[in-house]
């Protein structure tokens, strides 16, 4: 005999979403690579989505301290652009922690007070603040990244 199906219903139920792909907590990640490996708080979009990258893993992390230990001259062919990081920017000027000047991203005062108060918890970021602050604002530039990048085409 063959049964029919009268009704489907659906039950809402909480999906858990991997804290990297939540808005908040790349733009915690932005503002903390602006304010503490960026000269004067300004990046291009490659320089964010590279150091986005960097920090995502303990892998990534470990590839790029090779590749600055090396002079910048070991093989480093592929880095991730990730889509969270455009939207956590896009909710990061709209919320006027970042401003988009040209083809580059400069945190504000605003921003700058968030990542103040992110930075006095020190419970917060500690991997990617102990990152950030081994590579400073100097060691990698954006002629650097701009070099990185041209390996892609």
């Amino acid at each position: 005999m063959e049964e029919k199906i009268n009704a489907i219903s659906f039950n809402d139920r909480a999906i858990p979403i991997p804290s990297d792909y939540r808005p908040l907590y790349k733009i915690g990640h932005i503002l903390l690579i602006l304010y503490i490996s960026c000269r004067a708080g300004k990046s291009s979009i490659m320089k964010l989505h590279f150091l986005c990258w960097a920090i995502k893993t303990k892998s990534n992390t470990a590839t790029v301290k090779g590749w600055i230990k090396d002079n910048f001259s070991s093989h480093l062919y592929i880095w991730g652009i990730e889509p969270t990081v455009n939207r956590a920017l896009l909710f990061a000027v709209s919320n006027e922690l970042v401003k988009n000047i040209g083809p580059d991203f400069l945190i504000t005062t605003k921003g700058n007070d968030l990542v103040k108060a992110i930075t006095r918890d020190k419970e917060l970021y500690n991997r990617e603040r102990e990152f950030l602050s081994s590579i400073g604002k100097n060691k990698i530039t954006e002629l650097q990244i701009n070099k990185l990048a041209s390996k892609f085409h």
